[in-house]
Parts: structure tokens; C-alpha cells; sequence
């Protein structure tokens, strides 16, 4: 299989594709509980520049992104210490809490809304019910549709 030439602005390009990304995630709190590997990231950016991850960490590449990798790490402790300053907390560890308990608060809201769904089911369930019967009832039998 030939090697797939790819040019510093193609890398830049797929780096920057990644970061938006990453940074998306970054601000929705995902990296809170988990560290950003750099396996996954250079999985993501091969992906986008359709090669292997091993082929895109060769060479120069390499250097560039493993600055790259830094720093976007170093952005991500940022957005995570932004996130904190809005909530007015003292640590990552009571953002990281403050968004379990929305979590936990989400389900048990969905919940309540599949238990109002299932009432409302089980209602509309009898009331078919009640119609069929008095269907049979008037003409003894039920034709199929």
C-alpha cells in the first residue's frame, strides 16, 4: 500500500477540525471525570486525514503534535477552571460533583416522565378496551381491519 503524503497545512487542518471538538466536549464537562488520551486524539485526527494513527505520529509530526497536544490539554484546564469560576466553586472536584447531581436530577425527571407516559398508556389501554367491548357488544363479533 503507498504511503498517503500529507502536506503541514492538511495536519494543521485536521488538528484544528479535532481541537473544535475537544474543546465542544470540554465545555459540556465530559473530560472532568476522564483525562484526554493522547491515543484518542490522534485516532480523531487520523481519522479526519484518513490515515492510520501510527503513520500521522512519524517525523516532524510528531513534534508538532506533541506541542499541539499540550497545549490543548493546557486549554482544556482552562475551560474546566472557566467553568468553575461560573459556578462559584472552589475545586474541579465540586464542578465534577455539581454535574453528577444534575445528572442524577435529569433521570430521575425522565422518570417521572415515563411513569406519566405509562399512566397515560394504561389509561388510553382501558379505554380501547371499553370500545371494543361495546363494539362486540352491538354486533356480537369484531371484524378485522
Amino acid at each position: 500500500m503507498a504511503k498517503k503524503l500529507i502536506s503541514h497545512a492538511d495536519l494543521t487542518r485536521g488538528t484544528a477540525s479535532a481541537k473544535r471538538t475537544f474543546i465542544r466536549r470540554a465545555q459540556k464537562g465530559i473530560y472532568l471525570t476522564k483525562k484526554l488520551s493522547k491515543e484518542e486524539v490522534l485516532q480523531r485526527i487520523a481519522s479526519t486525514l484518513q490515515l492510520t494513527p501510527r503513520s500521522l505520529y512519524t517525523g516532524d509530526r510528531k513534534l508538532y503534535l506533541e506541542k499541539w497536544y499540550q497545549t490543548l490539554l493546557i486549554e482544556i484546564d482552562k475551560i474546566h477552571e472557566d467553568l468553575r469560576g461560573k459556578k462559584n466553586l472552589s475545586s474541579i472536584k465540586e464542578l465534577k460533583n455539581l454535574t453528577v447531581e444534575q445528572l442524577m436530577e435529569e433521570v430521575s425527571d425522565l422518570k417521572q416522565m415515563i411513569m406519566a407516559y405509562q399512566t397515560k398508556c394504561e389509561e388510553q389501554a382501558l379505554v380501547i378496551e371499553k370500545m371494543m367491548k361495546q363494539v362486540v357488544k352491538r354486533h356480537e363479533r369484531v371484524e378485522k381491519i
